[in-house]
């Protein structure tokens, strides 16, 4: 009689990608508010970006857009809350900067990625909660690092673009 094994290989989550994920949103956003203490989310929103194009650099075409395209959302963001809702900036924060910077890194993720659109919903509810309901100088990041990252992991890990 002779035995058949069967190869189970099943791939796994790429934790390395989501710890380079909250480690670049972290510093990126402390390094902003240490030296950029004029407007500190635009500047920290932008290192942000930059560190974390660096971690898409072979994950994604022209990891670069990243960067930019973020560093726009950032902008855009914030420029509309201050000029839309100046009485309730603080309340929607969080909202109005997740969904913009959501939307326009989705313009770039909606090509590499399957099921992209998730990628809006949870900046919004990354950033409100980092934002708006655990603000703190590691919080306001880490957790929308941590949930934006896992996100990332999980469309990379279950996306037919990348087999």
């Amino acid at each position: 009689m002779r035995l058949i094994m069967k190869h189970n290989h099943t791939e796994t989550m790429d934790w390395a990608l989501w710890f380079y994920w909250i480690m670049a949103t972290t510093l990126g956003w402390v390094f902003g508010n240490i030296f950029f203490s004029g407007i500190p989310i635009i500047f920290s929103g932008t290192l942000v970006a930059v560190m974390q194009s660096a971690i898409l650099y072979k994950r994604i075409q022209k990891a670069w857009r990243w960067a930019l395209a973020s560093s726009v959302g950032w902008i855009t963001g914030y420029i509309l809350l201050v000029i839309l809702f100046p009485a309730i900036f603080d309340i929607l924060i969080g909202l109005v900067l997740g969904g913009v910077i959501g939307a326009i890194q989705w313009f770039i993720l909606k090509n590499e990625v399957d099921w992209s659109g998730w990628w809006i919903v949870i900046n919004i509810i990354a950033w409100t909660t980092g934002l708006n309901l655990m603000p703190g100088l590691l919080t306001t990041v880490a957790l929308p690092g941590a949930l934006t990252g896992l996100t990332l992991v999980i469309l990379f890990r279950f996306s037919s673009h990348n087999k």
